[in-house]
């Protein structure tokens, strides 16, 4: 019951931080439809918290204020390898930015693509010269070494990062701009949504990414960020510069985002990273296509688990894996003495119970309630596939692509 204990606690804690979020959320779209306050208008509440709130008229003080924060210049920053289906998608969504097109660049390394990744990236450039684009050949090999290519390649002292098969809001900087400007941060996250839905397996893989994200949303509002997601993320390119020479996880295939915010966290504070859970700032990224392609994406996310070195982050993992190891326990041995699959039942219950609310408040925020039907299913199902990855991640030699 320990482990329950603990997963509860945890869980809780980070369904607190949601909520807090999700009531701020709320009140902005009151305050919108009441026209109290302008666009992209932040302030604090009484008891000091950070709040943002959206509406049609402010001080105009403030407004001037506004206008001079998201109008910052920004450098967006993408490694990409064997992305010729989706790169278009996503460049023509950073040209649909209702960003200034002066006011950001977008630097793309390509990582040794084998297709037409780059020939379509520059065809792209020729026909819209307006946005700023910076096509490289990568220097050196994976992920981290091309963002950190990216990084040094970039121009601009506010950066931010995101996937090359992604899909952004057209106002996505803007808003995360707005936000990250008005705020003390070294680093913003941002939501993701994945898609689409069709299929039973697309489903449960949405409602388990959303659990993730809503972890994300809810520690990192509570002063204790334990995960991140590289997909959509923000931050200062100097104090990026700065940690960078004390990483020492350049050599594993995954981890670009979570051990750059663990080198924020260590010398910044966790204070100094925050989650903008906003409508306007979802990126959309694809489900995958079968459960090879599924299992292989979720190994190479546990394999960097072995590396990490903040403690909440190790503690918090291994609290979910002990958690649901001990499900699959009560399962096997429920082969030999019946009464543990009452106890796998009951747990699979009581996990339940424990994740539904920060399950329900997240996909009401990304209008996903219809997935609340599948939680069920995604209970039985998750803590075999958690327990797999997770020891697959630690045997398996895995690579970027």
């Amino acid at each position: 019951m320990i482990f329950a204990a603990l997963y509860l606690i945890c869980i809780g804690a980070f369904t607190l931080g949601l909520f807090k979020i999700d009531t701020q959320h709320v009140i902005s779209t009151e305050a919108k439809r009441n026209g109290e306050i302008s666009s992209n208008q932040f302030r604090q509440d009484s008891n000091g918290g950070d709040l943002f709130i959206k509406g049609e008229c402010f001080r105009k003080a403030q407004v001037s204020t506004s206008l001079e924060m998201t109008n910052r210049n920004v450098s967006v920053i993408i490694a990409a390898k064997n992305e010729c289906q989706n790169i278009q998608t996503l460049l023509q969504s950073l040209y649909n930015q209702s960003y200034s097109k002066e006011k950001f660049e977008v630097v793309l390394v390509d990582d040794h693509s084998d297709d037409d990744t780059y020939e379509i990236s520059e065809r792209f450039r020729a026909l819209y010269p307006e946005m700023r684009l910076k096509l490289l050949k990568a220097t050196g090999s994976g992920k981290k070494q091309a963002i950190s290519q990216a990084l040094h390649a970039a121009e601009n002292e506010l950066v931010m990062v995101t996937d090359a098969d992604c899909e952004l809001p057209p106002r996505w900087i803007e808003v995360m701009v707005g936000y990250f400007m008005n705020h003390d941060l070294k680093m913003l996250l941002g939501p993701v949504l994945l898609s689409p839905t069709n299929t039973l397996f697309e489903k449960l893989q949405v409602l388990e990414h959303l659990s993730l994200i809503a972890s994300t949303a809810g520690s990192a509002t509570i002063g204790m960020p334990v995960m991140c997601n590289g997909a959509n993320m923000m931050y200062n390119r100097q104090a990026a510069l700065d940690v960078e020479k004390y990483r020492t996880d350049m050599r594993i295939a995954s981890g670009d985002d979570m051990f750059l915010m663990e080198q924020f966290i260590k010398h910044y504070g966790s204070q100094s990273v925050k989650f903008l859970l906003d409508n306007e700032a979802i990126v959309k990224t694809a489900t995958m296509p079968n459960l090879k392609s599924f299992f292989r994406q979720r190994t190479r996310w546990a394999s960097k688990t072995k590396a990490y070195t903040n403690w909440k982050i190790i503690a918090t993992a291994l609290i979910v894996l002990l958690f649901n190891l001990s499900i699959v326990f009560f399962f096997v041995a429920g082969f030999f003495m019946h009464v543990f699959w009452c106890l796998f039942v009951l747990y699979i219950i009581l996990k339940t119970l424990i994740d539904f609310p920060i399950l329900k408040g997240i996909t009401r925020f990304m209008k996903q309630q219809k997935l609340m039907r599948w939680i069920f299913p995604l209970e039985f199902v998750y803590p075999f596939y958690v327990v797999f990855t997770a020891f697959s991640g630690i045997v398996t030699k895995v690579r970027w692509k």
